[in-house]
Formats: C-alpha cells, structure tokens, sequence
C-alpha cells in the first residue's frame, strides 16, 4: 500500500520562514554597514598614503563583497520558499509582490527591514564611488608627474632654446 505525504503548510512554517528572510535582510544590511566601514578606511588611507591599509581593506572589502553575493542568492532562495508556502504557486516576481500575501505585521517588518537594507547599500555605494574617484585622481596625478619627470621643462618652460640654456640644477629650483 502506499501513501502520498502531503504537507500542509502551517501558520508556524511561514513564521518560520518568514523569520528566515528577516535574518538574511539583517546579514546583508550588517555586511553593507561593514563594506561602509571599509570604504572609510580605504579612504583614510588614500589620504596617508598608506599603501598596506589600503591593500587590507581592500582584501577585506572584496570578502564582504563576496558574502553580500551569496546573502543575495540566500534572499532570492528565502523569497521564493515564503512565496510557495503563501500561496503554493510559483513565486513572486520582487519583494513587493510577497508583502502583499503577508500580514500586514510581517509585511511592515519586511518592508522596514528591505528599506534599512537600501539605505546601507546606497552608503556603502556612495563611499566606494567617492574612493573610486580618489583612485582616479591619485592615478591621472601619478600619469601626469610620470610624464613631467620625464621631459619636465616642456610643461614649464615654452620655447625649447631657452630650456637648453638652462643649467640643470636651477631647473629643479624654477620648477
């Protein structure tokens, strides 16, 4: 004789999983407050030049950046558990489609928690773009004195005779 189990999806199992994806939206908002924290550093140490601050926060950003990666196939995962014990259908396409089959308790908290989520990643985002934007300076500057060490009274002096005429060790002093 055989017998088809057939779950039934209680009240405690989308609690359950409800408090799931309440747990991941949380990780995900700490390693966007983390990533911040990194681009802080990275910044402070663009400013002091500190070559191995840098390079350690920059190894430390690039494993957050990885976690929050798997954090996000975690969330889609949650997403899409939530969704079939809602409604036992396909999942919903956005968060916003879910919130709709939660209580309304549970759909604040979700959206509370998603809103949280967006402001840390549009901070961390922002600091790394401002970093980003130092790191370009600091690069088209290295290219710029690269260039003027090379040939440095181009830049400075206009007619080349007059270069010429010039001993070399008041040139350092014009400069």
């Amino acid at each position: 004789m055989t017998t088809h189990l057939h779950t039934v999806k209680t009240d405690s199992d989308t609690a359950f999983l409800a408090e799931q994806l309440y747990r991941i939206l949380d990780d995900e908002e700490e390693t966007c407050r983390q990533l911040l924290e990194c681009a802080q550093e990275q910044r402070v140490a663009l400013r002091s030049g500190d070559g191995p601050g840098f390079v350690r926060a920059s190894l430390t950003q690039a494993h957050l950046a990885r976690r929050l990666l798997f954090l996000e196939e975690e969330r889609t995962k949650a997403i899409e558990t939530l969704a079939q014990a809602l409604t036992e259908t396909a999942s919903p396409g956005n968060l916003l489609t879910l919130m709709k089959s939660l209580p309304e308790t549970d759909a604040g908290r979700l959206a509370d928690r998603t809103k949280r989520l967006q402001t840390s990643l549009r901070q961390a985002s922002h600091a790394n773009q401002v970093n980003a934007q130092m790191i370009q300076t600091n690069i088209q500057l290295a290219a710029a004195l690269t260039r003027g060490l090379t040939r440095p009274g181009e830049k400075y002096y206009l007619p080349s005779a007059k270069l010429e005429a010039l001993p070399a060790q008041t040139l350092d002093e014009r400069v």
